[in-house]
């Protein structure tokens, strides 16, 4: 199962608008887990239940219309955010092959296949988007997430690796709508190597 955490510098940035898009694009069996963590939480609240996931007007239920198999919250404080993941974990069907995480606290406890973050030129940011941008592998302006979602040439982000596997690249292209030889030609412009070709064939 690939794991995509969606992170971002404040918390209208627009993670749910492109986890949403994702999940179009992605079009097979895709898991969310949406925390929400408050340093008042005292219990950990871990629910699928269909009457409070398609509230009207909730993340959740736009995950669910844009076709997302499984939709789980997660509601807890920050100590009790890995048991708490956990618990979710476990409430995925067994066929789910994407997993999409919402959140940046998460990063301190696991370790996804690919980790996108949404920044801004909002002065204020949440205490945990600094490490989250320090763990991203692709870096959206949100001024460019539209153009973005909408287009499947538009390569308006930034890479923060020096290397990818071939495995992660395909993994980047299918999520974002992005064109294989775009995304390729991207990579050989920047001078970034592609490390475990899927064929075998280059190490």
């Amino acid at each position: 199962m690939v794991t995509i955490v969606v992170s971002g510098k404040t918390s209208n940035v627009g993670k749910s608008t492109l986890i949403s898009r994702m999940i179009k694009n992605l079009n097979c069996h895709v898991g969310v887990i949406k925390t929400s963590l408050h340093k008042t939480n005292k219990e950990i609240e871990v629910t699928a239940d269909p009457s409070i996931i398609n509230e009207k007007g909730k993340d959740t239920a736009l995950f669910k219309e844009y076709g997302a198999q499984n939709v789980i919250l997660l509601k807890t404080n920050y100590q009790g955010l890995l048991e708490g993941y956990r618990r979710a974990r476990k409430l995925l069907d067994e066929d789910i092959e994407y997993l999409i995480v919402e959140g940046n606290s998460i990063l301190d406890f696991i370790r996804p296949t690919l980790v996108i973050y949404i920044d801004s030129d909002d002065t204020q940011k949440k205490e945990s988007a600094t490490k989250a941008k320090s763990k991203a592998d692709i870096i959206i302006d949100k001024e460019n997430l539209e153009e973005l979602i909408k287009d499947g040439n538009s390569m308006k982000f930034k890479i923060n690796f020096e290397q990818v596997s071939c495995f992660n690249a395909h993994a980047i292209c299918k999520a974002l709508n992005i064109k294989l030889p775009k995304f390729g030609k991207l990579l050989d412009d920047q001078n970034i190597k592609v490390r475990y070709c899927q064929l075998g064939l280059f190490k």
